[in-house]
C-alpha cells in the first residue's frame, strides 16, 4: 500500500500508478538543477549531461541506440508524433489503426483518414484482413497497441510487424500497458516506432518516450528549436525524465516479483469473478497480468465505479482520458458485446499493490452488483 487517501484501495493503475520511491528520490535530487540543456554555459552543460545519460539509460532497457529515444510529455504526444510525423511525409499513403486502439491513436487516425483493421471476438487484430490490405498496396503505415488499456489483452505485434515489413509498411505500436510490466526489446518486436508514458509505471506524469528508426524521416508536431534531434522542439523537462527512467530501471530490476505477484492476483480476480457469476473480457487469450475488464450485466460501468468508490475502492470504466463523459466503450463494441459496452468496469494494480487489495476490490465489487 502506498500514501494515499486513508482508509482507502487504489486498483486503477491502468490510469496512473502511484511515484515509486526511486523516481521521486531522483526528482527531488534534481529540484535545483535548474541550467537549460541546450545552453553552452556550465549550468546548462551538467543538465545536458543529466539528459544525455538518461537517454542512454532507456535506449540500453529497450535494446535501441540512444539516438532513437524521443522524450515527449506522456504517451498521448508520443502516439501523436508517431502518427502525424510520418504520415505529413507520407501523405499519398493511408494509415490503419486497429479498432481498439487508446483514443489518442483512434482520433488522431480519424483525423488523417484512418482506416480501422477489425478484431475477433477476442479483441485480437484480423491478421488476414490485414494482410490482404496490405498487398492491396496503398498503405503507409500500422498502428497497432501491444496491450489493450481497457482489457489489457495483448496483441501478437511480432506476426504484424513482420506483415508490415514484408509490404514495406512502417509498423507503430503503442506499448504504454507493457512497457516496465512486461519484458519489451524494440527490434525484437518489430517495431519501427514505439510509444510508452512514465507514469504508468511509477514515473511521474507528463513525460513519455517514442522510440524511432533513426532512417524515419518524419516532420515534427512541436516546432521551434533542435531539440531531440528535430523530432520534437521545446525545452526538456530534465526532473520529469530523470524520474521517468528512475522508476523504468526499478520497474525492470523488480519485474520478475512484481509480475508474479500481479499474475497471482489475476488468477485470484478471475477465479472469485466466476464465482461471482461475472464474466471478464480477454480470458481466453494472452493479457497482461496487472489490468482485468469486468462484465457487469444490467448495471453501467460508471454507476459501478460510484459505488467501488463509496465502499473506499477506486476503478475505472476504462481509459482515464474519457473520464467525465458518460459513452460506451469502443473496444466492447469492436469486440462485439453490443448494449454490454456501457457495462464493465476495469480493475488494475501494480508495484505498490498487495493481495489484501485485489481482496477487497472483488468484496466491494460484489456488493455493488448484489452477489
Amino acid at each position: 500500500m502506498v500514501a494515499g487517501v486513508a482508509g482507502r484501495v487504489y486498483l486503477d493503475y491502468a490510469a496512473t500508478a502511484p511515484l515509486r520511491p526511486q523516481a521521486r528520490a531522483r526528482m527531488v535530487e534534481l529540484l535545483d538543477q535548474f541550467g537549460n540543456p541546450s545552453s553552452v554555459h556550465a549550468e546548462g552543460q551538467a543538465s545536458r549531461i543529466v539528459m544525455d545519460e538518461s537517454r542512454r539509460r532507456v535506449a540500453d532497457l529497450m535494446g535501441v541506440r540512444a539516438e532513437r529515444v524521443v522524450f515527449t510529455s506522456g504517451g498521448t504526444e508520443a502516439n501523436n508524433l508517431a502518427l502525424r510525423g510520418f504520415m505529413a511525409k507520407n501523405s499519398s499513403k493511408r494509415l490503419l489503426v486497429s479498432a481498439v486502439e487508446h483514443d489518442c491513436v483512434r482520433n488522431t487516425g480519424k483525423v488523417l483518414g484512418a482506416g480501422e483493421i477489425p478484431v475477433d471476438s477476442n479483441g485480437i487484430v484480423k491478421l488476414d484482413w490485414l494482410q490482404d490490405a496490405l498487398t492491396a498496396g496503398g498503405v503507409g503505415m500500422v498502428s497497432v497497441m501491444h496491450a489493450n488499456n481497457e482489457n489489457g489483452v495483448v496483441q501478437p505485434v511480432q506476426e504484424i510487424a513482420a506483415i508490415c515489413k514484408a509490404a514495406g509498411v512502417v509498423f507503430h505500436t503503442d506499448a504504454v500497458q507493457t512497457v516496465g510490466h512486461r519484458p519489451v526489446d524494440v527490434d525484437a518486436l518489430g517495431a519501427d516506432m514505439l510509444s510508452f508514458a512514465g507514469h504508468k509505471f511509477g514515473g511521474p506524469k507528463g513525460v513519455g518516450v517514442l522510440i524511432v528508426k533513426s532512417e524515419l524521416e518524419m516532420d515534427a508536431v512541436l516546432t521551434g528549436g533542435g531539440q531531440e534531434r528535430n523530432r520534437r522542439a521545446g525545452t526538456e523537462n530534465l526532473m520529469a525524465v530523470a524520474g521517468m527512467v528512475a522508476a523504468l530501471e526499478a520497474a525492470v530490476s523488480q519485474m520478475t516479483d512484481e509480475r508474479k505477484l500481479a499474475a497471482q492476483m489475476k488468477d485470484y480476480v478471475g477465479s472469485e469473478l466466476r464465482e461471482l457469476g461475472l464474466d471478464f473480457v480477454g480470458s481466453r487469450v494472452d493479457g497482461v497480468e496487472h489490468v482485468i475488464q469486468v462484465i457487469t450485466p444490467g448495471m453501467r460501468g460508471e454507476d459501478v465505479v460510484i459505488g467501488m468508490d463509496m465502499r473506499g475502492v477506486a476503478v475505472s470504466q476504462g481509459s482515464a482520458c474519457g473520464s467525465g463523459r458518460v459513452k460506451e466503450s469502443h473496444v466492447l463494441q469492436a469486440i462485439g458485446y453490443g448494449e454490454l459496452a456501457g457495462q464493465a468496469v476495469r480493475l488494475s494494480w501494480g508495484w505498490a499493490s498487495e493481495m489484501s487489495d485485489v481482496m477487497a476490490g472483488v468484496r466491494a465489487l460484489g456488493s455493488v452488483a448484489g452477489k
